[in-house]
This record gives structure tokens, sequence and C-alpha cells, in this order.
């Protein structure tokens, strides 16, 4: 999710207000020389801090505070999801369930997605906004392998998908997959609860 923030004025803002800190410490303490440049350093050590809780995973909070940042930045995606998945391969075609677990930090995101049949592992996931339309998606590149209590005992396969978040609700990601051993199909997944 970082990647989407524009890191340069992001840095400058961070220095912006160290030096802000540094300054306001120093003024409000009425000191000099060492004296302020201690008291500025724990004013700094303060900010540090702060800027490491929501590294971590305060950031969830400025966004429930703050709702309208899953527009402007990126929606908060953690949480159970149901996968509706409709595949095809060669002549056949079908539907299957699943069950996909996102877990999103300010630095990664996740999808961990499993049926009766198989479980994926992340590869790749990175979110992306669109460059015309500003929406909102995650290029999703996984590893499939089946279970070992699995019926049809299926090879390993990489697969890549396209999934967007849909235009009425950041609660529906929708989006066209393909793999390695030539199948393709449509995700539908909807939040089913926060994790």
């Amino acid at each position: 999710m970082i990647n989407l923030l524009p890191i340069t004025k992001l840095i400058a803002w961070v220095a912006g207000l160290y030096a802000g800190m540094v300054v306001l410490i120093s003024a409000l303490v009425g000191a000099s020389g060492l004296a302020s440049l201690e008291t500025s350093l724990k004013g700094v050590a303060i900010l540090n801090l702060v800027l490491f809780g929501l590294a971590i995973g305060g950031w969830r909070a400025v966004w429930q505070w703050i709702p309208k940042l899953n527009d402007w930045v990126f929606p908060d995606l953690n949480g159970k999801w149901t996968v509706d998945i409709h595949w095809n391969w060669g002549n056949k075609s079908g539907e299957k369930t699943a069950t996909a677990f996102i877990k999103q930090s300010l630095l990664k995101v996740s999808i961990e997605l499993s049926s009766d049949e198989s479980e994926s592992e992340t590869l790749i996931v990175a979110p992306h906004k669109d460059a015309q339309s500003s929406r909102p998606g995650l290029y999703y590149i996984y590893r499939n392998v089946s279970t070992a209590g699995a019926v049809k005992k299926q090879d390993p396969h990489i697969g890549a998908a396209i999934l967007k978040v849909s235009q009425e609700s950041h609660d529906v990601l929708r989006g066209n997959y393909f793999t390695d051993r030539s199948t393709n199909g449509q995700y539908t997944m909807r939040r089913a609860g926060e994790i």
C-alpha cells in the first residue's frame, strides 16, 4: 500500500514535522544549546514512535476515523472473503466456492485462498490504482497446491489475477485469472467479516 503514496511528498512532510517539532520544543522550553537539542531529540523520538505505530497497524484506526481515506488512498481490504470461481479448462467449465483471507498492512498485502480441493499461497500481491479512473485493485500472483484430502489431485500450478474493487462497494472484488496450465476464469470475492 505504501507504494501508492507519493513517497517524496511523504518524506517532505515527515521532515517538516521533525523540523517543526525541534523548533517548537526549543521555543517552548526556552533552552539553548545542548539542553534545547536534548529536549528536541526526545520530541523527535516520540514522533518516531507515533510513525512506527502507524506503520504496524495504527493506520487502520486512522482509516476508521477518516473513512474517506478508503477512496483517497486505498481501501482497507483486511478480512475474510467468500469467493465464487467460474473456471474454464479446455472444453470444460464450472463453478467453485472458496474462502480467502486478505491481510493488509501499510507495507504489504497477502491473500490466502482455500477450497475443499486446494490452497493457494501468495507469491506477490501488488495494490494499484487505475491511471485514468483511480479505481483500486490488486495484481495477484499465487501458487496453488492440492490439499491432502482432495478427490482429484492436481499438480501444483502458478496463476495470476487482476482484481478490481467494485465501484459500488469496497466489500466486493472482481477480476479475471489465468494459470500456467491453460485454465482461466473469473473471481468474485465478497467480504464475509473482519479479522
